[in-house]
């Protein structure tokens, strides 16, 4: 198996790991959770969404750099079904992005407790175009998307204290 080259993990109360691998595929849970500026989400087919992202990458170098970022893309969720002692896995994958070239990663939902869910989110392979590369580097893209993962965490943990997962349903 291939080495992270991102890890998170974090323990969520309020969510149950059902209702959580359900939620995952509606256009509203991506939209809530997303850390950019705007997304528009919609699926194309059960295990497949198509997103449209607009937001800004603020690198500190010198000065202050913005870099205006647009994408579409599509991701892929494949669900593996669960693991005895790991929890459920679901693989994903992003195609059709003229700025990622290949990325492919995995969640891993597992439940602690009846109302307390541990969910990582693993990064195995990410490829970027030539031109993305250019513009911000391997090292900066790795690290915009540890944020931004580290963002949509958040997102979740902040939505599921004062909202429920069945809501989305």
């Amino acid at each position: 198996m291939t080495a992270n080259i991102i890890t998170k993990v974090v323990e969520i109360n309020n969510c149950n790991g059902d209702t959580f691998v359900k939620a995952i595929y509606k256009e509203k849970f991506w939209e809530i959770i997303s850390p950019v500026t705007k997304i528009e989400v919609e699926f194309i087919s059960p295990n497949v969404f198509r997103s449209e992202i607009i937001d800004e990458v603020k690198l500190t170098v010198g000065n202050l750099l913005n870099i205006p970022i647009e994408m579409t893309g599509e991701m892929v969720l494949l669900d593996k079904g669960e693991v005895p002692e790991k929890g459920r896995l679901i693989e994903f994958n992003v195609r059709n992005n003229k700025d990622v070239k290949k990325l492919e990663g995995r969640f891993r939902i597992k439940q602690i407790s009846t109302n307390t869910v541990k969910i990582g989110v693993f990064i195995q392979i990410l490829e970027l175009s030539s031109d993305f590369i250019n513009l911000i580097g391997k090292s900066a893209a790795e690290l915009i998307l540890r944020t931004k993962i580290t963002g949509m965490l958040r997102n979740l943990e902040k939505y599921c204290q004062s909202n429920n997962l069945k809501d989305l349903l």
